[in-house]
């Protein structure tokens, strides 16, 4: 069984971070992988690598967001679009995964994901992601730590191992908004066995009854079948997770009725740096007004320039101004768009494949 990961080298946090990834992917017990690099920056391959400290000892490609897609030093970046190229070009293994260049694995992960998926045969497994308060400053020193055995002791005396899971959210400031939060958070822990994260199990992965994270496998024979990349669309500034917001884009309730979901693999974790956060698409001003003299038809690109306009003249702060690109009443935001356009495509798929996703037998 062939994995493939697609790591995300983007623009904003900083190339350090992708040392710490490459590291752990080198210490894996198992090396049954390879790598898509999708790089959103303005650096060529080789100036890339010639920033980090460590490099690839595995198996990789490397594509970019071409030049002329970008609006001073940032892109125009579409996610969906490169997975369907991989896709269309053979290039993705029997299950793959999509993740950003701060989150790094255990050094056994590949080694017990392998194991979990032969023996479930699972269309999608969501990846136990946990998130850590080391930064990628503090993150670089696991860099020492040469040998599998030192890099897991290194993880476990740091306290990693203990890391929440990704999703439990922070209180905000508005007292309904903190009931809401407050209760979400409570359901997480209930589901979680009264504890922060998921705990190893003999099966090596748990069924839960709601969908909390950001990182998955999906079987490449279940993406081509629900055209689950969109082809046909584009989607930019949309993360390919599994958009699954109440009332706006609620595909777990759709998946749940293809395949078994949601399953979490629990024997290994996946670590998510801290990091800075930069909008570019809203506060970078050569980007923004690059954008707004663009003359486009596509939805999405309209309704980042309406957002813009609305957050340069004081009329939203930038937190509404990015959630307007995400989900708003027009159902122009990435979020709406993503829900619609996937229903699109299960119902085609459907009517093209009335018995579903198929028997074990048949996989």
């Amino acid at each position: 069984m062939q994995l493939t990961f697609i790591i995300t080298v983007d623009p904003v946090k900083g190339l350090s971070l992708l040392n710490t990834s490459l590291h752990a992917l080198n210490l894996q017990t198992w090396k049954n992988f390879n790598v898509v690099f999708y790089n959103q920056t303005l650096f060529e391959e080789a100036e890339i690598f010639a920033q980090l400290q460590v490099r690839p000892e595995f198996d990789y490609r490397f594509f970019s967001v071409a030049r002329e897609h970008f609006l001073g030093n940032y892109p125009l970046w579409d996610l969906y679009t490169l997975h369907q190229r991989l896709l269309d070009a053979g290039l993705l293994g029997d299950y793959f995964m999509s993740m950003h260049m701060e989150e790094f694995f255990d050094i056994d992960y590949v080694e017990n994901v392998t194991q979990v998926l032969k023996a479930t045969g699972f269309d999608i497994l969501l990846g136990n992601l946990c998130r850590t308060r080391i930064d990628g400053t503090r993150a670089l020193d696991i860099l020492k730590m040469q040998t599998a055995r030192e890099f897991d002791d290194f993880v476990f005396m740091h306290g990693l191992k203990e890391a929440p899971h990704w999703s439990f959210l922070p209180l905000p400031r508005s007292r309904r908004a903190k009931l809401r939060v407050l209760k979400g958070n409570l359901r997480k822990v209930l589901n979680f066995g009264f504890r922060r994260r998921l705990v190893s199990s003999r099966k090596g992965y748990k069924k839960l009854g709601a969908y909390y994270e950001d990182l998955y496998f999906m079987r490449q024979e279940f993406a081509r079948r629900y055209d689950w990349f969109l082809s046909g669309h584009r989607m930019h500034f949309e993360d390919v997770h599994l958009c699954n917001v109440p009332g706006v884009c609620e595909l777990g309730r759709e998946l749940a009725k293809l395949t078994d979901f949601p399953n979490y693999f629990n024997l290994s974790r996946i670590y998510h740096v801290d990091h800075r956060k930069f909008y570019y698409q809203l506060q970078d001003k050569e980007f923004t007004e690059g954008l707004l003299a663009l003359k486009t038809d596509e939805l999405l690109l309209e309704t980042l320039q309406e957002a813009i306009r609305m957050y340069r003249s004081g009329s939203m702060t930038l937190e509404k101004a990015l959630l307007y690109t995400r989900r708003n009443p027009k159902g122009t935001g990435t979020q709406n768009l993503n829900y619609k356009y996937h229903m699109r495509a299960l119902e085609a798929a459907r009517k093209s494949n009335p018995n579903g996703s198929g028997s074990e037998d048949e996989r």
